[in-house]
């Protein structure tokens, strides 16, 4: 197996970068010019103003896209970053770069006589898409138009760096977006307990591996306080980088916080940049994610186009079907790709479920009424006064529907047998729905919390035993995860589509794997599919995704299959 990590490296003597201002200054390398401006319009951080620098290369051609290299904190004339850039791409050890240092925001008070609001971490230290969003909706378009500058849009051509908790939003911007960053420099990253970056060192063991290089430092007595403990923080973000098999190189340096960021710029910029214009290729992932996947199998659309998709369901052949709430349609997704409408007339349906004889049930919250399709398409009333938003059709006959009666209720799970209807439980934010390959437990997702409930199936099909069982990662930004639809696969995991992806839970509950969609896209529905049941579908928005796994799906039509303890 290839490897993509690189050992821990101690260094004692630091003055690596000196030598390029200094070569600079003699006049024999080209300058590149300085451009500034406050940058006040942001919608995303509202009432912000902040300061932006911008280093443009003498050597830019606007016939080609400029790669791009985004720092936070700001820009400081004394630390040379610009006459650094200058030598190195001079002597082509880099590409051509734009270089925009960027201050964190601040809202100022109405009144001088006191002090207004710092933003930075807010901005710097928060787990979640809004700082990477600022940067790519609102401070490169602005920079490309203000400077009349030939961007670059592929995460191969940017990097990003920062210290502190400049080091952790440079590392999230890639994290979040890597089609947009692929390389980061991050000296003495707040991986702490601020704003939910302690969970940085699971997340990245547990997420499948992303196309993202790293030049990581921290000192051997860097910053220490109530939220943590950064060398030993940033020791656990190189170990966990290791383990997932990034292309990453660690330095310890002697000292403390921030430690050698000016000196080491120039090696870190070599080091992020080689093989360029080949793009950073993301490594094999830590062993529990290559469980799950298959080596060079990514995502890919399977239709688009639609205005709200979700109900995702396959039929023992493997044929997905799903509905478009807004158009009021059901489609399925042929073995062969080809996309055609099942249903013209779908009820106001949300929610689908395929039975043990192939039959499908689609559940409606507008209507309270369930709906069972032969195979040849054929719909009658299965059952009425059930204003459910999943639906899931048992083994033995039958169906589970979560759902509300009305929004100020509490949710509930049914069971329904022969148009019989009983509450089975009550009081959550009930969403997906998923029954253990052995028949033996039902999974229950809660949309309002970051858990799902275990229950154990009776004979009759009333549950007991129930428990907030499978632990679900959730986002800064969120106050729950979002889980939605959920699903078994035969080999034992539970998959949960959330705002954070699609969350994998071994048998005993935690979760191990998270599969992002692409650019992070939040998913509210999934299932299997395939001639082999082994790709997984889920569905973003307007669009439906599919990859092939190496696990394999399950449904009222399949046999009763043993579990699968899991691995830690």
């Amino acid at each position: 197996m290839k490897k993509y990590y690189r050992s821990f490296i101690i260094l004692i003597f630091l003055g690596g970068s000196a030598c390029y201002a200094q070569d600079a200054d003699t006049g024999k390398i080209p300058f590149g010019r300085i451009e500034s401006f406050q940058f006040k319009e942001s919608r995303i951080f509202p009432g912000t103003m902040r300061d932006v620098t911008v280093y443009i290369p003498d050597q830019i051609d606007s016939s080609k896209p400029a790669c791009v290299y985004v720092q936070q904190d700001g820009f400081y004339p004394e630390r040379k970053f610009n006459r650094i850039l200058d030598t190195l791409i001079a002597k082509k050890e880099i590409p051509v770069i734009v270089g925009i240092f960027i201050s964190p925001g601040y809202v100022p008070s109405a009144d001088k006589n006191t002090f207004g609001r710092p933003n930075r971490c807010f901005e710097y230290d928060g787990v979640g898409n809004n700082y990477v969003r600022f940067l790519l909706e609102e401070i490169l378009p602005y920079v490309t138009k203000k400077y009349r500058l030939n961007l670059s849009n592929n995460g191969s051509d940017r990097c990003i760096g920062g210290g502190s908790s400049g080091g952790i939003a440079a590392f999230n911007a890639a994290w979040e977006r890597p089609d947009s960053f692929s390389r980061v420099y991050c000296f003495s990253g707040s991986f702490v307990a601020f704003r939910g970056g302690n969970e940085f060192p699971a997340l990245i063991r547990k997420t499948e591996a992303k196309p993202i290089r790293v030049f990581l430092t921290t000192g051997t007595n860097d910053m220490e306080n109530c939220a943590g403990d950064w060398t030993l923080i940033d020791m656990e973000i190189a170990k966990a980088l290791k383990f997932s098999g990034y292309d990453y190189r660690f330095n310890l340096l002697n000292g403390g916080h921030v430690v050698g960021w000016v000196e080491l710029f120039a090696d870190a910029m070599r080091y992020l940049w080689k093989d360029w214009p080949a793009p950073v290729q993301a490594g094999p992932g830590a062993p529990r994610v290559c469980d799950i996947i298959l080596p060079k199998e990514s995502w890919e659309t399977a239709a688009e186009g639609y205005n709200d998709v979700c109900g995702l369901a396959c039929n023992s052949k493997g044929e997905v079907f799903f509905t478009d709430i807004i158009n009021n349609k059901i489609y399925r997704i042929g073995l062969d790709n080809n996309l055609k409408v099942f249903a013209a007339d779908a009820g106001h349906c949300n929610g689908l479920s395929f039975g043990a004889g192939d039959e499908l049930y689609s559940i409606s919250a507008k209507t309270g009424k369930i709906m069972c399709y032969d195979t040849s398409g054929k719909r009658s009333v299965y059952a009425e006064g059930v204003h459910g938003n999943y639906i899931l059709a048992i083994p033995g006959g039958g169906l589970y529907v979560t759902g509300n009666d009305a929004a100020d209720k509490p949710g509930k799970v049914w069971l329904i047998k022969k148009n019989e209807k009983k509450v089975v439980d009550t009081g959550e934010k009930f969403t997906g729905l998923a029954i253990t390959p052995d028949r033996q437990f039902l999974a229950a997702a809660d949309g309002l919390s970051h858990w799902a409930f275990s229950y154990q199936i009776a004979n009759d099909g009333t549950l007991s035993n129930k428990e907030r069982f499978f632990w679900l990662y959730t986002q800064d930004w969120s106050n729950s995860s979002d889980a939605q639809s959920i699903c078994y696969d035969r080999e034992g995991h539970l998959y949960i589509a959330t705002s954070s992806g699609i969350q994998v839970c071994t048998w005993d509950g935690p979760t191990q794997v998270i599969l992002p969609l692409p650019v992070g896209s939040r998913v509210n529905s999934i299932c299997f599919g395939g001639a082999n049941l082994d790709e997984i579908f889920a569905s973003c928005g307007d669009k439906v995704y599919k990859r092939k796994l190496k696990t394999h799906g399950l449904g009222a039509f399949t046999p009763w299959t043993k579990m699968t303890p899991g691995q830690l």
